[in-house]
C-alpha cells in the first residue's frame, strides 16, 4: 500500500510539473508564430522517454521531479522581446495557478479517496507556483537550473542596466 502512495505522489508531482512546463511552453508558441518549445521531465536526453507533440509543442515525458521548458527560434527572425521573455517565464507559474484553482473547486465535487487525491494535487501546484516564484536556484536533485523568479529578476536588472546604458 505504502509503495501504491509513494507511485501516486510521483505521478502526481510529473503531472503538475508537464502542466506547468507546458505553460511555458504555450506561452512560447503564442508569443511568437515562428517558435518552437520543448518540454522535458526529469533530464535534457530524449532516449527512453513518451514523446508527444502538438503542432510547435514536443514533450518528452518520464516520471520525474523536475522539469523544463526551452524554445527555439529560426535565425533568421528576431529573438525574444523583453515583454516576450517575461511572458514565457510567467507561463509556468500561471498554468500552475490555473490548475490550482481548477483542482480546488473540483474538491468541493468529490468526496474520499478521490478528494483526498484531488486536494493533494491542489497542494502539489501551490507549491510548484511558490517555489517556481521565489527568486533562487534549484539544488541538484531539482534540476539546479534558476526558478522563474530568478529568471525574471536577472531579465529586469539586465533591462534596467541596458536603458541605463543607452541614456
Amino acid at each position: 500500500m505504502v509503495l501504491l502512495e509513494i507511485m501516486i505522489v510521483f505521478l502526481v508531482v510529473s503531472c503538475s510539473l508537464v502542466i506547468h512546463e507546458l505553460g511555458h511552453a504555450i506561452a512560447t508558441v503564442t508569443a511568437s508564430k515562428n517558435a518552437k518549445a520543448e518540454v522535458f521531465l526529469g533530464s535534457a536526453s530524449k532516449a527512453n522517454k513518451l514523446r508527444l507533440s502538438f503542432g510547435r509543442i514536443t514533450c518528452y515525458l518520464t516520471i520525474a521531479i523536475s522539469g523544463y521548458c526551452e524554445y527555439s527560434i529560426p535565425k533568421e527572425y528576431p529573438a525574444f522581446t523583453y515583454k516576450q521573455k517575461i511572458f514565457f517565464y510567467l507561463g509556468g507559474p500561471s498554468a500552475s495557478l490555473l490548475c490550482f484553482v481548477a483542482l480546488f473547486i473540483a474538491t468541493h465535487f468529490t468526496s474520499g479517496v478521490a478528494r483526498n487525491i484531488i486536494i493533494n494535487s491542489a497542494g502539489v501546484n501551490l507549491i510548484l507556483i511558490i517555489m517556481s516564484l521565489v527568486s533562487w536556484t534549484y539544488p541538484r536533485f531539482l534540476g539546479g537550473g534558476p526558478s522563474d523568479g530568478l529568471q525574471i529578476l536577472n531579465l529586469v536588472k539586465r533591462n534596467r542596466k541596458e536603458r541605463e546604458f543607452s541614456t
